[in-house]
């Protein structure tokens, strides 16, 4: 079962305290990279929470974003430092007793004064930690979700693909006769036109076997298609992205192989053609988890 790297999931709780909601977002990536965004209420847990994901995500580029907002009014709105206006309304009025300034203009301005609100740490109790711990586990599933039915559509695009390749081996196979009678008549032209005292008929035939061999393409054929089946088999293997890659490879050489002994107009064309599937292949096996 394939999954995509790329991947988007959410979901949201309510507490008697919070509304958390958390969103994972991932591209692809040949290495694991998280990025872990917690409000500062559970800055605290960081490293516990990474750890926790880095088990789940397994590899590409993933952002978890944890945003909270309180539920009540007392919890949204900070409190005015008594003491710090208290000093600060008392100058001001010593200042305007002594300059004789209206009480009001100056004490309007007590507000943007540092320090003057007064920042309040909130503790959280365990039934929030494990509210947030059960929001993330609702928004890795639905996370899960996207990303195993995004890998459901590579699985049919690559299954499409690599069947092409396998169809396009059978039509060079179809035209081997064709290929083999060539190379024969090329033989048998050049040969026509040497005369028997020029060349040794041992060291000649020695090459003629050797240049045949050469141009054989029959084992590179098979190991293409069972590089294929092979490919198609592991694509039914969990988190099989990074092996699906190294067998792309060795589908990659036996194409280039073929191609350089083909010797043939109509094989090179399906080579061509075997190689544009190749490419489209590697391109969404970068996507595969």
């Amino acid at each position: 079962m394939l999954r995509s790297m790329t991947g988007f999931g959410q979901a949201e709780v309510e507490t008697e305290r919070y509304t958390i909601k958390v969103e994972f977002k991932a591209l692809n990536n040949k290495f694991l990279e998280l990025n872990l965004r917690l409000p500062k209420v559970w800055q605290g847990k960081d490293l516990e929470l990474r750890r926790e994901m880095l088990k789940l995500v397994e590899r590409g580029s993933c952002n978890i974003a944890v945003n909270v907002s309180f539920r009540k009014e007392e919890d949204k709105i900070l409190p005015i430092n008594k003491e710090v206006a208290r000093y600060y309304l008392n100058e001001l009025t010593a200042l305007s007793n002594e300059f004789n300034l209206g009480i009001s203009t100056l004490s309007q301005s007590i507000l943007t004064i540092p320090n003057i609100f007064q920042i309040v740490e909130h503790e959280n109790t365990e039934d929030d930690d494990k509210a947030l711990m059960h929001v993330l586990s609702e928004a890795f599933v639905d996370f899960e979700k996207f990303r195993i039915k995004e890998g459901e559509m590579l699985s049919e695009e690559l299954n499409r693909m690599t069947q092409a390749i396998i169809r396009l081996v059978k039509e060079v196979e179809e035209m081997e006769p064709e290929r083999v009678e060539n190379i024969r008549n090329r033989i048998t032209d050049e040969i026509s036109k040497m005369k028997e005292d020029t060349f040794d008929k041992n060291r000649f035939e020695q090459e003629l076997i050797f240049y045949i061999e050469k141009l054989d393409v029959s084992e590179e054929k098979a190991r293409l298609i069972n590089h294929c089946n092979y490919f198609l088999e592991t694509m039914k293997i969990k988190s099989s992205g990074k092996k699906l890659g190294f067998i792309a490879q060795e589908m990659g050489r036996e194409i280039n192989t073929l191609g350089a002994k083909a010797n043939h107009f109509k094989i090179q064309q399906r080579v061509v053609e075997m190689k544009d599937e190749l490419e489209k292949i590697k391109e969404q096996v970068n996507n595969i988890l």
